[in-house]
């Protein structure tokens, strides 16, 4: 068993660190990249302490509870692609090249999912990391709740990145059905901004409606992890908040697993 694991961690190690590598080859690339999210993270900081100071106590939130949401919030929009895209399925299908990815002695779900867990390291060391801190320091907004709530927000990350890639994924599979993709892409990325928690907390919208957005699987990606940082205590809390990613995480992969075998057959009934 061991000697089976060995050479398959090798391969997703040998994947993630060159789609790593891919992501910094262009340091001018990087640095405006860095610039530009610490850019929107300090006015959407300011834009949120001018809103919570205005309307005190609105989604249950303080000012500093608030500024600290979407700070943080905004430093890891890069980290999970919550504006979308990322995965160039779409692309390669359209101009051939994905039948270099059918060729490769590794499954073409893995190898996507290895790709964007090393681009995802990128982008949370050189986009999330400076972001978060300047916004910190900037605003004064609050640390970690507890140990627990610290602990919690650093395992919700890697499930917020699985649920992440999978709507993304699956939404880029679309292109071995439709020849544009790029209205899907577009109502896909608008979803995944809004009901992630990225632009507004969950908790602001009333009713159904919230009872509904807090329920999808979007807001596994920004809105749970920012609750468990904020949480004031920990405890079975912080579990059902993971419990609700994993379960998200599961399923969508499971499902994008699916929609991967039907994908390929569907390109090889098509090729002859």
């Amino acid at each position: 068993m061991t000697v089976a694991v060995v050479p398959e961690a090798r391969a997703w190690w040998a994947i993630a660190a060159a789609s790593a590598r891919s992501h910094v080859a262009y340091r001018v690339t990087v640095a405006a990249s860095v610039l530009s999210n610490v850019t929107l993270t300090v006015l959407r900081g300011y834009i949120a302490q001018a809103v919570w100071t205005a309307r005190p106590g609105l989604a249950g939130y303080d000012v500093t509870r608030a500024v600290t949401f979407v700070v943080l919030g905004q430093a890891l929009t890069s980290t999970f692609a919550v504006f979308g895209g990322m995965i160039d399925v779409p692309w390669r299908v359209e101009n051939g090249a994905i039948a270099v990815d059918l060729a490769r002695p590794f499954g073409f779900l893995r190898w996507w999912l290895a790709r964007e867990i090393g681009r995802a390291g990128v982008f949370l060391v050189s986009r999330a990391v400076p972001a978060g801190l300047v916004g910190l320091a900037v605003f004064g907004a609050r640390p970690p709740a507890s140990t627990a709530a610290a602990l919690g927000f650093a395992a919700s990350l890697p499930l917020a990145l699985l649920v992440a890639f999978a709507l993304r994924y699956l939404v880029a599979l679309t292109a071995f059905w439709i020849t544009d993709v790029r209205g899907a892409l577009a109502v896909s990325s608008l979803a995944l901004m809004f009901f992630s928690g990225a632009v507004l907390p969950l908790t602001i919208f009333p009713g159904a409606f919230g009872a509904v957005a807090r329920a999808l699987p979007f807001g596994a990606v920004v809105q749970v992890p920012m609750d468990i940082y904020l949480r004031p205590t920990g405890g079975p809390g912080i579990g059902h908040e993971l419990g609700f990613q994993a379960v998200w995480a599961v399923a969508l992969l499971l499902g994008a697993r699916l929609a991967t075998g039907r994908a390929l057959r569907r390109l090889v009934v098509q090729g002859g």
